[in-house]
């Protein structure tokens, strides 16, 4: 654990976010919590983190 957190301090992450269309939902709750208001449609919501050169994906995270 120790040393993995030695790497992650001496490297550049580059974190970026997107978002994905999805159908609408059909109950009322489950549209609330995909609606993206920016987007104005329903989305998943997609986080990506990686080194500068795209090399290597350090964590992938989907909503």
């Amino acid at each position: 654990m120790e040393w993995v957190k030695e790497v992650l301090t001496e490297l550049e992450l580059i974190v970026d976010s997107t978002e994905q269309s999805r159908e609408r939902p059909s109950e009322y709750k489950k549209q609330e919590k995909y609606y993206s208001g920016k987007k104005k449609n329903h989305t998943f919501k997609n986080q990506i983190i990686t080194t500068p050169k795209g090399k290597e994906i350090v964590d992938v995270i989907v909503g």
